[in-house]
């Protein structure tokens, strides 16, 4: 009769203690979920301040570029190359790209990230290379 008794209550003790150390489980990966999700959206501000701060700074120096070409060739006249008016005119349309990708990633989301992250640092690349190339040109040029 005691041992009737007492396997239903070992039964009902086993399962106790395994649900126990469920919900122990449950709660211990919501915690790390959550502590996972607080990190990747650090790492998303921070690499968009980041970014944002490399376009800044390539937009500052190519302002400083548009306005020493526009200086010059104010100080030129009429005796400006065809190769100026070009560099310039496309030293503002990129100017004009750094913008809206600023206001892209202004605009950006955890979920828009990766998409826009991309973009942005193949357009860094590309136009950082090409003002290198467009002052070494209009250096050899003067």
């Amino acid at each position: 009769m005691k041992l009737q008794f007492l396997l239903p209550s070992l039964l009902i003790a086993m399962g106790a203690l395994l649900f126990v150390q469920c919900g122990q489980s449950v709660d211990e990966a919501e915690k790390d979920a959550k502590d996972e999700m607080e990190r990747l959206t650090e790492e998303f501000k921070s690499q968009r301040d980041q970014m944002q701060a490399d376009l800044k700074a390539l937009r500052d120096e190519m302002d400083a570029r548009i306005s020493e070409l526009a200086s010059r060739m104010e100080a030129a006249g009429e005796e400006v190359g065809e190769g100026f008016e070009d560099a310039y005119a496309e030293l503002v349309d990129e100017r004009s790209e750094i913008e809206r990708a600023l206001d892209d990633i202004g605009e950006a989301t955890e979920e828009t990230w990766a998409d826009i992250r991309s973009e942005t640092e193949d357009l860094y690349e590309n136009i950082s290379g090409r003002l290198a190339e467009w002052m070494e040109g209009l250096e050899e040029d003067m």
